[in-house]
């Protein structure tokens, strides 16, 4: 190929940079049979492949975060990895073939997708390969991209969630909790190995997730750890949080979230419009929920400058906690309806588009009759809400200059939790077994936030309305079945504000002129999102 550095247009390199060795551009870091491959030694790695199908055998194999830009017998490969932590973005004409990071560099030349805009307004993100600009694609997690000199695109993925029933784990209860320990064990050495002596600064919530690394890190002998904790001061993550932060012996720092912490014209302040043309990028929601708690530990020098980031993404989801929310698919038709009830749920009074659909009953379609159903909804969940918007959150530590890594997104962790049998997501929980057992009781942090809720509505959240089932058995009906306006008031009245979100979506609902509900702070901010990418459901909401 002779045009392939006319066609790419690669422009950020906060947290992580671009490298390029030879004609290949590669950005992140992987381990291959153990060993550390990050930037230009990444990008030599790939150039070194004797074909592509070396490479698509070597992919499966590698673990870390990292996106690959391959020119090779007049073809260009995209590859991203199963997190889709660096966007790319392609676009081909009958001129020229466009490979960028950065969708607004496309933007004059593009025409907004309506529907894609509805789309984003009810989930937060554009699913599958599009992008909110009418012939501008996105590289999903886990996919090659081949576009041939003459245009022609070629999409295949080389990972995915779904498991096929022959493919399903037979071993013992007690076999399968022993691969898990010995597997995370594994992950916390590569993460070790990764930091190198680096801090490693982890956001600590109440849940099991984040406590699950710091733990690890602690019976590993890692020291050089910070925690923080972000909410109001009474609240069940703070509580809980702080005391499993005093029992491990780490350094924990909590913020408030409050009117001094947020700038109150942040909206319109240029730092923040390039961190949201950087997030957003035409595909995602942006992330504010710790954006200025982090924000504050940068600015304060409260951690050092080369910490790397170590957030609890996701370990809720490989357990099942999504599966769990709802009763099991038997149908792919039951599988259209739970996404419709988990992921379709938000801007309401925006129709969701026919299209939205067809495209959906595309992706369900491409599936036989031995994948197991409920693994078809998981692979569309890890696909979509995890890989752009749940991962794209790490998208604020890496604008502030910090690397990041994702310890529980490690594709041999993935692997185990894809092949596990369903019984063990879904009834016995063995991911929280195991680490209650084996890894919080011995530590002295088995500890549980009903234990920690304090108000009246915080303990009936936390040890009546979830711990009794009830928010399973009604939200299936009532996400389904019950008007918006009804569902909106239920919603702020089960679910307690204990980050203060009011504080950080102010200067925003100034702008948009629209009321306020806790529940809708993530809606809030995708039709901010929208109105400033002059969508013309921006700032329809009222």
């Amino acid at each position: 190929m002779s045009k392939e550095h006319e066609m790419i247009k690669l422009r950020y390199n906060y947290g992580y940079t671009w490298e390029h060795y030879k004609d290949v551009y590669a950005k992140g870091y992987a381990f291959l049979n153990r060993e550390l491959y990050e930037g230009k030694s990444l990008a030599k790695l790939f150039s070194e492949f004797n074909d592509i199908h070396e490479m698509e055998k070597s992919l499966p194999k590698l673990k870390g975060l990292f996106a690959i830009i391959l020119p090779r017998d007049d073809s260009l490969y995209l590859v991203e990895d199963i997190t889709r932590t660096f966007p790319i973005f392609y676009a081909v004409n009958e001129n020229e073939i466009i490979i960028t990071d950065d969708t607004f560099w496309l933007r004059d030349n593009s025409e907004l997708d309506d529907d894609a805009c509805a789309e984003f307004l009810r989930c937060l993100y554009v699913t599958g390969p599009y992008t909110l600009l009418k012939g501008v694609h996105q590289v999903q997690a886990g996919e090659i991209v081949r576009i041939t000199l003459d245009g022609q695109i070629h999409r295949k993925f080389y990972h995915e969630y779904v498991v096929k029933r022959n493919e399903v784990k037979t071993e013992s209860y007690d076999r399968l909790t022993k691969e898990f320990y010995e597997i995370i064990g594994w992950v916390i050495d590569r993460l070790i190995a990764f930091a190198d002596g680096d801090t490693i600064v982890i956001p600590l919530s109440g849940g099991y997730d984040s406590r699950a690394i710091a733990s690890l890190l602690k019976k590993k002998g890692y020291e050089n750890v910070i925690c923080y904790t972000y909410g109001k001061p009474d609240s069940t993550e703070v509580n809980t949080a702080k005391e499993v932060a005093k029992a491990l012996g780490y350094e924990w720092l909590y913020i408030e979230i409050n009117d001094e912490v947020i700038p109150q014209n942040y909206p319109n302040e240029k730092w923040f419009l390039e961190f949201y043309k950087y997030a957003f990028n035409h595909t995602s929601t942006i992330h504010l929920q710790g954006f200025f708690v982090f924000m504050h530990l940068h600015e304060n020098n409260l951690i050092p400058k080369n910490s790397i980031v170590v957030p609890g993404h996701t370990g809720d989801f490989l357990r099942g906690g999504h599966l769990r929310k709802l009763p099991l698919p038997k149908t792919k038709e039951d599988v259209w309806k739970r996404v419709l009830a988990k992921h379709y749920v938000l801007n309401e009074h925006v129709k969701l588009p026919y299209s939205i659909k067809e495209k959906f009953w595309e992706y369900l379609n491409r599936y036989s009759d031995d994948v197991l159903v409920y693994s078809i909804d998981d692979n569309w969940n890890m696909k979509n809400r995890q890989a752009k918007f749940i991962v794209n959150s790490n998208k604020t530590y890496e604008y502030f200059g910090y690397r990041h890594a994702i310890p529980l997104w490690d594709a041999e962790l993935v692997e185990f939790f894809r092949r596990l049998p369903i019984e063990y997501k879904y009834n016995r929980v063995l991911y929280n077994e195991v680490l209650e057992r084996k890894v919080f009781k011995p530590l002295g942090v088995l500890i549980t936030q009903a234990e920690k809720a304090e108000g009246l509505r915080e303990k009936f959240y936390h040890k009546v309305f979830h711990s009794w089932g009830i928010y399973k058995s009604m939200r299936y009906f009532a996400e389904l079945h019950l008007p918006y306006w009804i569902k909106r008031p239920l919603r702020d009245l089960v679910r307690p504000d204990e980050n203060n979100m009011y504080s950080v979506s102010k200067p925003i609902l100034n702008e948009l002129k629209r009321k306020y509900y806790f529940v809708e702070f993530s809606d809030i901010v995708a039709e901010w999102c929208l109105k400033r990418a002059k969508c013309p459901y921006g700032g329809a909401n009222k």
